[in-house]
């Protein structure tokens, strides 16, 4: 958490952070997800994303992602995903694949999270990212988290692009609800900064909200 924490301090107060641009807005996501078998899931999701401050404030929608990947529990709670994501933005049409492992297991009242993803962005040439994401979750009220009980998850996520040689870095703290044995909602902030191996010049802050529907 204290690592987490300097990172994000020095990130911020950078000396290139004055001539940096910042943006802001919302990032409402549902995620349904059904049991295919015992040992899979095909789990679909629609996230939009809406500027509220870009170069100035305003209320501008920008893109509309759908993702729809099935996810293979290979053994304990390791978990391997393979799907695709489209990209709606500007009256176009991108696509993408993924491919990510899921490595997920618990120390006293804590949950780690651990996930390795490779992903290609099929455009005029083909793009390769890159990722990883830390994940530390755990319940506010007990050792586990049941049904009508709130808990906490922080998230830690860096991205790499190879075609451009360019990182990006992702921190986002969340607030969640159990709303049943198969439902859940998260809110919380996601700060983004582009372009870190260079010069840090992109800064963004998004609220999300999050539905988690187990059908």
């Amino acid at each position: 958490m204290r690592s987490v924490l300097v990172l994000l301090f020095v990130l911020l107060m950078g000396e290139n952070f004055a001539q940096s641009t910042f943006s802001t807005g919302i990032l409402p996501k549902i995620v349904t997800s059904f049991k295919v078998s015992p040992n899979m899931k095909w789990i679909n999701g629609v996230e939009s994303r809406t500027f509220i401050y870009d170069k100035g404030f305003t209320f501008s929608h920008s893109l509309v992602d759908v993702s729809s990947i099935f996810s293979l529990k290979t053994k304990m709670n390791n978990k391997l995903n393979f799907g695709f994501i489209f990209r709606f933005k500007d009256g176009e049409i991108a696509y993408r694949t993924l491919q990510h492992y899921n490595i997920i297991h618990s120390i006293e009242q804590y949950q780690i999270g651990h996930r390795f993803g490779f992903e290609q962005f099929y455009d005029a040439i083909l793009n390769l990212r890159g990722r990883y994401r830390f994940t530390l979750q755990r319940s506010l009220n007990g050792n586990k988290i049941d049904v009508f009980e709130w808990y906490m998850k922080l998230s830690n996520e860096y991205l790499w692009q190879f075609n451009k040689k360019a990182l990006e870095i992702r921190l986002s703290p969340n607030l969640g609800y159990r709303l049943s044995k198969n439902n859940k909602i998260e809110f919380g902030v996601e700060y983004r900064t582009a372009d870190v191996v260079r010069k840090l010049n992109k800064h963004q802050l998004w609220m999300r909200c999050t539905m988690y529907i187990l059908l």
